[in-house]
C-alpha cells in the first residue's frame, strides 16, 4: 500500500476517508450504533455518509436519533454527512418547488445547520430523471419536466439553507457516465461545492471510459470545477457473488490507482454491514458491507475491512 504515502494521503491532511451507512432508515442498522461507532473508531475514517429522511416542512423525522448519532460521531471527531431527502414536493411545479425547497433549505439550517460542516441534497437524482431505454432522434438522456422539478427544489433547498449557514458545503452525487445531470446543475446555476461520484465494478474502468468520456475524474474537474469526491464505491452486488478476496481487491486496487491520479479528495466505501434484510425484495443489495453477521449474531470483518483499512492508515 505504498502508494498511499505518495499519492492520496500526500495530496492534503484535509483528505476525507469515509464510509456510507444507514442508522436512521435500515432495518440492518437498528439496534447496533454501539457496533457502529465501534467500526467507525478502529476504521480510522473521518466521515460518516448516511441517509436522512426530511419531512415537508425541513425537519428530521427521526430527530432524536439524528441528535444523539451527530453527538456520538462528534465524540469521536467523525464528521456527519447526512444524505438529505425532501418530501412533500410531489405534484407541484418547478417554481413552487424551488420556493417550497427554499423554505426547506432555511429552516434546516435554523434548526440544524450549526452542527454540520457539509451535507448532501437527494441522492442520485441522475436516475431518478433518467429515462430508462435507449432514447434517438436527438432526444435528452433524461425527463425534462421530472428534471427541471428535482433541479429547482434542490436549488431552492441549498439557497435557502446557505441562508442561514453561508459556509455549509454541499455535495451533490452522481453515477456512472450520467454527465447531463451536472451540466443541469450548472446551466442552473445550482450553488453546490463538491460532486461526489459513485462508482461500481460493473461500470468499467473510470479510467477507461468511451468518449466523449474517457477518464471520468479528469473530464469531470475540466468541464465543472469543483473538488471531487467518489462518494460510493465496491464491488457490484458486493460479496452476492463473489468471495471476500474479489471485493477487498477491487477497492484497494482502485484506490491505489486513484491515488496516483491527485484529483479526488475524498474516499467512500459502500458500505459498512451487510443488509440481509433487503434479500427479499432486492436480492443484489444485501452483501455490500465489509462487515457481516455470522451465525451466532457476532459482526465480523470482511477482507474488505482491512484492506479499507489499512488504505485509511496510509500504510
Amino acid at each position: 500500500m505504498n502508494a498511499y504515502t505518495t499519492g492520496v494521503m500526500a495530496q492534503s491532511k484535509n483528505f476525507v476517508w469515509g464510509i456510507n451507512g444507514h442508522p436512521l432508515t435500515q432495518r440492518d442498522y437498528s439496534n447496533n450504533i454501539d457496533q457502529q461507532i465501534s467500526a467507525l473508531t478502529d476504521l480510522g475514517v473521518n466521515s460518516y455518509r448516511f441517509d436522512v429522511l426530511l419531512d415537508a416542512e425541513g425537519n428530521v423525522k427521526k430527530e432524536s436519533a439524528f441528535l444523539q448519532l451527530l453527538a456520538r460521531l462528534k465524540a469521536r471527531n467523525i464528521a456527519a454527512l447526512p444524505a438529505l431527502m425532501q418530501s412533500g414536493l410531489k405534484g407541484t411545479t418547478a417554481t413552487d418547488n424551488y420556493n417550497k425547497g427554499y423554505s426547506q433549505g432555511y429552516n434546516f439550517g435554523i434548526k440544524y445547520g450549526s452542527l454540520l460542516s457539509v451535507i448532501e441534497v437527494n441522492n442520485e437524482v441522475d436516475n431518478k430523471i433518467r429515462y430508462r431505454g435507449k432514447r434517438t432522434g436527438g432526444f435528452p438522456e433524461y425527463d425534462t419536466i421530472k428534471a427541471s422539478r428535482f433541479i429547482n427544489a434542490i436549488k431552492g433547498f441549498i439557497d435557502g439553507v446557505k441562508a442561514v449557514k453561508p459556509g455549509l458545503l454541499v455535495t451533490l452525487s452522481v453515477s456512472y457516465t450520467h454527465f447531463y445531470y451536472l451540466k443541469l446543475l450548472q446551466d442552473n446555476h445550482v450553488n453546490y461545492d463538491i460532486i461526489g461520484c459513485h462508482w461500481y465494478s460493473n461500470m468499467g474502468d473510470i479510467a477507461h471510459q468511451k468518449q466523449p468520456f474517457a477518464d471520468v475524474l479528469t473530464s469531470i474537474t475540466t468541464r465543472f470545477n469543483k473538488p471531487v469526491w467518489i462518494t460510493e464505491f465496491n464491488y457490484f452486488r458486493g460479496t452476492t457473488k463473489v468471495d471476500f478476496a474479489t471485493q477487498n481487491d477491487y477497492i484497494t486496487r482502485n484506490i491505489s490507482k486513484l491515488s496516483e491520479k491527485g484529483i479526488i479528495k475524498g474516499f467512500f466505501v459502500y458500505e459498512l454491514f451487510d443488509q440481509p434484510a433487503l434479500k427479499a425484495r432486492y436480492p443484489d443489495e444485501g452483501c455490500y458491507g465489509i462487515m457481516y453477521k455470522d451465525t451466532a449474531g457476532n459482526y465480523q470483518k470482511k477482507d474488505a475491512y482491512n484492506g479499507f483499512k489499512q488504505a485509511v492508515s496510509g500504510k
